[in-house]
């Protein structure tokens, strides 16, 4: 009979000592390491999206409440790059910022128009292209 020196015999039983704890770092490493790194890139990319997602809510809604198009404008492109650096995205994602908008009217500021921006930013630690796309109506009253 083959004997280990994690087991001792005693009588007709054997018992293994310690032969749990290795079999779990053995099991577990292999199994729980791709969930954690799939888990952390999962993270980054959802955090990612939503940075983009409010970055263009509020942009469009900095266009919206505008006086004129060359006021909207400066207040989109303000409002675009204040709100990225808060966010803390790196300089290159901030740079990859591409927002365009659609109306629904020309001139785009008619009351009542719908305004839709489009934005891209490309994140080069996640080897992805984020899109998003947020609507506003300009309000009726301005």
């Amino acid at each position: 009979m083959f004997r280990t020196k994690n087991k001792a015999r005693t009588g007709f039983l054997c018992v293994e000592t310690g032969s749990a704890s290795v079999e779990f770092v053995v099991l577990a490493i292999p199994l729980f390491l791709p969930i954690f790194i799939f888990l952390t890139h999962f993270a980054d990319l959802s955090d990612s999206e939503l940075k983009a997602r409010s970055l263009v809510r509020q942009a469009v809604r900095a266009y919206v409440s505008s006086q004129s198009t060359d006021d909207a404008q400066q207040r989109t492109g303000f409002v675009l790059n204040y709100g990225a650096r808060q966010m803390r995205l790196r300089e290159e994602e901030i740079a990859s910022m591409r927002l365009k908008f659609t109306c629904s009217a020309d001139p785009c500021l008619t009351p009542g128009a719908r305004v839709r921006a489009d934005l891209t930013l490309d994140s080069s630690s996640l080897h992805r292209v984020v899109r998003v796309s947020a609507q506003e109506y300009v309000s009726p009253w301005q």
